[in-house]
């Protein structure tokens, strides 16, 4: 047989899910733990709900000083906190921002010999980034301003809770920005190249759940039903991403985002009808021949319900399914819409396109792409 790869899925976060799950936190009593949050969320009701489950804990210390797309500074300033503190667990309560935060701070505590018993415990109050389930992280340089996607093993939290009480206060544009978010990683999942049976699983119950879910969580904040299962939707894309990967919807997006202000999901729901696209062979009008790679985008549209007469269609009807999303959850369909300067920004492209390219999202992407590729793809989004 020769020497044949053997392939892994990791699973090593453990999930407790569904109402009254932050009742998880009593796990911790007894220990040292350092709460990483931000300022915002540290006056929420959610947060009291937290101190009330952390009641038996030894010493409850909180570092709220984390900022959006936090930067060098604001991990440096979580590191002093926890070496003054000495925590036994971190807790990480909010979005993608205060969990990658925590993520690196555990990890260069972990670098300096300060072992966590504990662990890290992440409490998402977005559903959208994944990151309670991921390696990965993504801090900005705050000189250049650009994003540095992180990757550890040493970063994957001990244990999510996936708490719809959590979620409850997200405002509709934050739900829509993170709820597509955790679409664009479903979708990118599956066509990556590390996708596998067991991340396609994920990643189109994820999309179903989404499907169903997402809108309904954007029109009514209070639909506990609805957000239960699109908070379990971005979980899920999550698991798939972290063990698929991901494409150039996200480089591109990490490039963008770097340079101008528009928010994360926002940027890929505009990237993704063009992305789909472009891997798909720019479908080259054929009504039959088409490549793996859009047969997999196919595949996927036919899991979401969607039909057509051919698979270039399924293909096509896949793209109408995100813009028609997009269009529900009233986000824009181009950069200008979203408030960029179109000068700015076209004078920006070679300086983004190569960022992408060298971004490692990239190689996950199942097409190979050359700058050029993503300075074409860039223009098309003004």
């Amino acid at each position: 047989m020769g020497n044949l790869p053997v392939y892994r899925f990791q699973l090593t976060t453990t999930l407790c899910y569904g109402p009254d799950s932050l009742k998880a936190l009593g796990t911790l009593d007894g220990q040292r733990v350092l709460v990483v949050t931000d300022e915002f969320m540290n006056s929420t009701p959610v947060m009291g709900r937290v101190r009330t489950e952390l009641a038996g804990a030894a010493a409850v210390e909180v570092f709220d000083q984390v900022k959006p797309n936090p930067d060098l500074t604001a991990v440096t300033e979580g590191l002093r906190a926890f070496l003054a503190f000495g925590p036994e667990a971190i807790v990480a309560l909010g979005g993608g921002s205060p969990i990658d935060t925590a993520k690196a701070v555990r990890k260069l505590a972990l670098e300096m010999g300060h072992d966590l018993p504990g662990g890290l415990i992440v409490i998402p109050t977005t559903s959208g980034t994944g990151s309670e389930v991921t390696s990965f992280a993504v801090i900005t340089d705050p000189h250049t301003h650009t994003k540095l996607p992180l990757t550890s093993v040493a970063m994957l939290p001990e244990m999510a809770i996936l708490d719809p009480e959590a979620v409850g206060i997200a405002p509709p544009r934050l739900t829509a920005d993170a709820g597509m978010d955790a679409v664009s990683h479903a979708l990118e999942a599956y066509v990556a190249k590390g996708s596998n049976d067991f991340s396609d699983a994920l990643a189109e119950k994820a999309l179903r759940l989404a499907d169903a879910s997402l809108v309904r969580c954007f029109r009514d904040g209070g639909d506990s039903e609805a957000r239960e299962h699109q908070h379990n939707a971005a979980t899920m894309a999550g698991i798939a991403f972290q063990n698929a990967g991901l494409g150039i919807v996200h480089s591109l997006s990490h490039a963008i985002g770097g340079s101008f202000r528009v928010a994360h999901g926002r940027l890929n729901g505009i990237l993704l009808p063009v992305v789909i696209t472009f891997n798909a062979g720019d479908l080259g009008f054929r009504p039959h021949d088409i490549g793996a790679v859009a047969g997999r985008y196919a595949a996927l549209a036919k899991s979401l319900g969607l039909s057509a007469s051919t698979e270039r269609n399924l293909v096509l009807a896949l793209v109408g399914w995100v813009e028609k999303l997009r269009k529900e959850l009233d986000m824009p369909a181009t950069l200008t819409a979203g408030g960029v300067d179109r000068a700015a920004f076209a004078a920006a492209i070679p300086t983004l396109a190569a960022t992408a390219h060298g971004d490692f999202c990239t190689s996950g992407n199942p097409v190979a792409v050359t700058e050029g590729d993503l300075a074409t793809l860039l223009k098309r989004i003004v």
